[in-house]
């Protein structure tokens, strides 16, 4: 009897061992499993020496060394595989573009478009996506594509779009201000339209034209700020002669001086202060300047100016000078920024 507890006992024994034998080998097994997951793949991709090609897809490859930092070195991978991307289009990641003028370089129309493009925002290279990564040798490498075939949808939707607001823009008003705000609202929409084409024709794919009627739409645009004219009255008559300088500097940035019938009447006073220093003459010039449209106020701005000279003749021609260049700028940003 004890003989046979014995040899169960020993039996019991022998079972746990090979079970516990079991469980180790199988947590062995899931251990292994789990590291070999974790492990980087060490097989080279196709696409490392072959750039993928298709119709509709636009492929990069770029990769970047590690100095101890293998994430930056990721970042900066992927980073040069979306440059050798956009240099297959021939564009930057900024995608910075230059609107084309129509305008002659005296015309107002010239100098508002120029204004305009400065503030409208440049097209972006967007939808580029990090395909695939591989790291070998403390080298990182990245694979993007971008959707050719879908950005150019999406950019002749965005152009189909801007015609539509375009068209919707009626100049028949009878204040010549607001005939300008919307004139500016239209040469607005013009840059934005020229600036998705541009970005159109980097996708390689052909501009959209413009049609009858919104050539149309656009020329009166273009006629509204060339025929915007200008009188300018001083305060006084010793005031004259900057007047005359104003004049001058504002007809070379293509607005038309007129003295009778003009659309918009400026009147200005100068308060001077002239201050001799070691021999040097000071002229100090504050301006105050108001825009009129049939006798009523719009708009008022004003600057100040310093020149200095030799002569107190010339520091005071100097600074007559400084503010009609001043109060020109001023005026042209004045009517594009829609402050009138």
């Amino acid at each position: 009897m004890a003989r046979r507890k014995f040899k169960n006992c020993k039996s019991d024994q022998v079972m746990a061992s090979k079970l516990t034998s079991i469980l180790c080998i199988g947590a062995l097994l899931l251990s292994g499993c789990q590291t070999t997951a974790d492990k980087p793949s060490t097989t080279q991709p196709a696409w490392l020496t072959d750039t993928p090609s298709s119709d509709f897809m636009i492929y990069g490859v770029g990769y970047a060394d590690s100095v101890g930092d293998m994430q930056n070195a990721k970042l900066a991978a992927q980073e040069s595989a979306r440059l050798a991307l956009a240099k297959q289009l021939n564009v930057t990641i900024s995608a910075h573009t230059t609107v084309s003028q129509s305008a002659t370089e005296k015309s107002m129309q010239y100098h508002v478009d120029e204004l305009i493009s400065s503030r409208v925002p440049n097209i972006l290279l967007q939808g580029v996506k990090i395909e695939d990564e591989f790291w070998h040798n403390n080298t990182a490498y990245a694979l993007a594509s971008f959707n050719r075939t879908e950005a150019i949808m999406q950019t002749e939707l965005s152009i189909n779009a801007v015609d539509e607001e375009i068209m919707q823009i009626s100049l028949s008003d009878k204040s010549k201000s607001q005939r300008l705000k919307k004139a500016i609202t239209l040469r607005t929409l013009a840059v934005k339209r020229q600036k998705l084409n541009d970005y159109l024709q980097m996708l390689q794919s052909p501009k959209l034209p413009l049609s009858k009627d919104l050539v149309s739409q656009l020329s009166l645009s273009e006629q509204v700020l060339n025929t915007l004219s200008f009188s300018i009255v001083a305060d006084s008559s010793e005031h004259d002669n900057i007047r005359d300088i104003m004049a001058s500097s504002l007809t070379s940035n293509g607005i038309q001086i007129t003295a009778n019938d003009a659309d918009f009447e400026l009147t200005f006073r100068v308060n001077w202060q002239q201050i001799v220093k070691s021999g040097t003459h000071y002229s100090i010039a504050e301006s105050f300047m108001v825009i009129k449209e049939q006798g009523m106020e719009k708009a008022h701005f004003n600057d100040k100016v310093k020149a200095a000279s030799s002569y107190a003749q010339t520091a005071k021609h100097n600074a007559m000078q400084k503010l009609a260049d001043k109060l020109s700028l001023q005026l042209a940003q004045f009517i594009v920024y829609g402050g009138i």
